[in-house]
């Protein structure tokens, strides 16, 4: 029952972060502070690592979490692709020199 507690909330945690990114990336490009989205692709790779390291502990020790969907996968994909459009758009532009 734990095990299944754990699961699921480390799910429901990088789902609210992967919200809470997107707001904040939002909010970011929209005042023009593009290199603020650097720290939160940072920040998606390492939900990004904690969630894969979750599913691989869950999938080769086999704690009798019945996984019902692939939530997990999806979510993945969509931390590192954020991860990766947060990338590119927090690059700023150079200053040109007189």
């Amino acid at each position: 029952m734990l095990a299944s507690i754990i699961y699921w909330g480390i799910i429901f945690v990088c789902i609210a972060w992967g919200l809470l990114s997107i707001w904040f990336s939002i909010f970011y490009l929209s005042r023009k502070e593009n290199g603020n989205l650097w720290a939160f692709a940072f920040f998606n790779v390492i939900a990004a690592i904690v969630l894969a390291i979750s599913l691989v502990i869950y999938r080769t020790w086999g704690f009798g979490v019945t996984q019902y969907s692939s939530l997990i996968y999806l979510v993945l994909a969509i931390l590192l692709g954020l991860t990766i459009i947060q990338a590119i758009l927090g690059r700023e532009p150079k200053a040109k020199t007189a």
